[in-house]
């Protein structure tokens, strides 16, 4: 059976063309629409139309991802790159003296540094940094090779070569800039000024205890970044900080290095191993020279850490007989003697409890009161002070400030060392009135003779006089310490002292002075006891007596063993600086000058070299 090809239907196959056919047709009719829409749509004005407004559109999603998407993240770029806080420290303020002579001041510093990511010719910029003393460093070379960002190159530029710098206008050189501490006076006052460390903080003296003041409170300033340069603003974001302030000290500058000069000179003589000088005004408290040698020059590394204790007030040690000035006081304020009564001072040697007291200058049987303390009698001051008894000389000696700090605007006051009255063994009180078994201050002593030099008001003793505008108290007293009566008496002895007795090499031509010795024997830890070698020699005296003005102390520590004695070794100096501080004040003479009389050809060439 032969099969037949199956026909195929030609219905179908036209059916089929057909469709394609009209879906061509549609397609092409649909493009023909869109050519005759967009003829008459994309016109040359309609162009330019559309164009603004599809830039329009960008710059719309632009600003919404800006202000919106990311603002946090570029804002924080921008407070970190573009302007930031910078803290700047204040300069720091200024010590004067009381007439305005500046004793310490900041100089600014700058510190040049490299950006290596910002160099771009190395040889270049050395030959330039060259032209002004700044050279590089192997070690800087290689820091560059590493693109390191901050390379310090030198320091303490000084204000007008960094001002040259900057005109250079050099790519990747940067300077900062910080404020060094001088003391133009170098080793004057250096002890009561004192100094900063590194960073410019208060660490001795008047700089450690006005440290806030004259620091201020840290600046806060939006910092800009200007090409390769960090420049900062004069917009101060807090206007209501607390400015560094100057203090102004009551010590003189003339009368500081009158004090310091003749107290070296007689550290030289004596060949001492330290020395004390204090001048105080008596009637307002104000200190006006303070001296503590060996001293040491602030703008200069300190050798030795003990070089910077201020002795005059942290030094503590036996007085000797400048203490006296206390039983003397007390007996006379008491009413328990005269100055005309007669003591039994028994040819200069006295045993009690177990003790002999002796005297060094002089044997007598009698002595009146006031030729005790003319002839510095030991045995003469214990009978007193076993009159007065304990309780009240315990009560004086607290009245006349000792055993407590004076409150002077230093640091490292020392108080002192008293024992209670409980503690004391039955010798204590005559050994007591002479000026061992208790140890003072310099200050405190000063603060004592002052007190009788004003009439009888122990004060505060004040160095410092001002802080920015405020004026600190002119007088602060801290109690009375005898009448007025009494002050004047004592004052009248201690005149006798000096013309008379054993400080006749304080006197002052023209002058009435007053003021009492001290030799006091150093108590030796080795040995138990006091030491036979080693002496603190002292004088403090007024001046004029009868009307004291000047109130100055003088000590010397472990002078030569062979001339130890405070009547020659402090009484002198004491006077040279007296001499010297009455004629620099204009103090006016209160007594008349008595013309040398020339015994010979010698002495009438001397007598008129000193009028010419």
């Amino acid at each position: 059976m032969i099969k037949r090809k199956k026909k195929t239907s030609h219905r179908l196959f036209f059916k089929s063309n057909n469709k394609k056919t009209r879906k061509t047709k549609s397609f092409f009719k649909v493009i023909n629409i869109l050519k005759e829409f967009f003829k008459k749509i994309f016109t040359r004005n309609n162009c330019v139309i559309i164009g603004f407004c599809f830039m329009f559109l960008i710059i719309i999603v632009r600003l919404l991802s800006l202000q919106i998407i990311n603002y946090s993240n570029i804002n924080k770029y921008s407070n970190n790159i573009v302007h930031k806080q910078a803290t700047e420290k204040q300069k720091r303020g200024l010590i004067l003296d009381r007439n305005g002579n500046i004793l310490a001041m900041s100089i600014k510093k700058y510190s040049l540094y490299l950006d290596a990511k910002m160099l771009q010719d190395v040889a270049k910029t050395e030959k330039i940094l060259n032209g002004f003393d700044v050279f590089f460093e192997p070690r800087h070379y290689e820091q560059i090779k590493q693109k390191k960002s901050y390379i310090p190159i030198k320091q303490n530029i000084d204000e007008r070569t960094a001002l040259e710098i900057i005109a250079k206008n050099i790519p990747g050189v940067g300077l900062e800039s910080s404020y060094t501490r001088l003391y133009p006076e170098q080793r004057l006052a250096a002890h009561v000024i004192g100094k900063t460390d590194s960073k410019e903080k208060g660490t001795y003296g008047i700089e450690k205890f006005c440290d806030s003041q004259l620091t201020g409170e840290n600046i806060k300033r939006q910092q800009y970044t200007v090409g390769n340069k960090k420049v900062f603003s004069d917009y101060l974001e807090d206007k209501n900080y607390n400015a560094s302030n100057d203090v102004r000290l009551t010590i003189d500058r003339k009368l500081q290095f009158i004090a310091e000069e003749e107290l070296k000179e007689g550290v030289k003589r004596t060949k001492s191993k330290k020395a004390i000088a204090i001048i105080q005004n008596p009637n307002n408290g104000d200190i006006l020279a303070m001296v503590s040698l060996p001293n040491y020059n602030p703008n200069e590394p300190v050798k030795k850490l003990e070089y910077l204790n201020n002795a005059a007030i942290s030094d503590i040690n036996e007085p000797g007989s400048t203490f006296k000035l206390i039983i003397l006081s007390a007996v006379l304020e008491e009413g328990i003697c005269k100055l005309s009564d007669r003591i039994d001072c028994e040819g200069g040697k006295f045993k009690y409890a177990g003790r002999v007291i002796r005297d060094d200058h002089g044997k007598a049987k009698y002595l009146t009161v006031k030729q005790i303390m003319e002839q510095s009698s030991n045995v003469g001051t214990a009978k007193l002070a076993l009159k007065l008894g304990e309780d009240k000389f315990y009560e004086y000696i607290r009245l006349f400030g000792f055993n407590s700090q004076t409150g002077i605007e230093l640091t490292g006051e020392a108080k002192g060392m008293l024992r209670p009255i409980e503690r004391w063994t039955k010798g204590s009180l005559p050994t007591l009135s002479f000026g061992q078994e208790l140890s003072v201050t310099a200050i405190q002593t000063l603060s004592a003779y002052s007190a009788i030099a004003n009439g009888g008001t122990l004060l505060k003793p004040r160095i410092i006089k001002s802080i920015g505008d405020k004026e600190y108290n002119s007088r602060e007293p801290v109690r009375r310490v005898v009448s007025e009566e009494t002050a004047l008496k004592v004052r009248g002895v201690l005149e006798a002292v000096v013309k008379d007795g054993t400080g006749k090499s304080a006197k002052i031509a023209g002058y009435s002075v007053g003021g009492k010795t001290g030799t006091a024997q150093k108590y030796d830890k080795t040995i138990k006891s006091y030491s036979k070698k080693h002496y603190m020699a002292s004088f403090c005296g007024m001046i004029p007596a009868k009307k004291p003005e000047l109130v100055i102390l003088v000590i010397f520590d472990e002078p030569d063993e062979k001339n130890y004695y405070a009547a020659s070794v402090a009484a002198p100096v004491f006077a040279k600086i007296a001499e010297r501080a009455v004629e620099y004040l204009k103090i006016p003479c209160d007594e008349q000058v008595k013309p040398i009389v020339a015994k010979n050809k010698k002495e009438k060439e001397y007598v008129s070299k000193q009028a010419a």
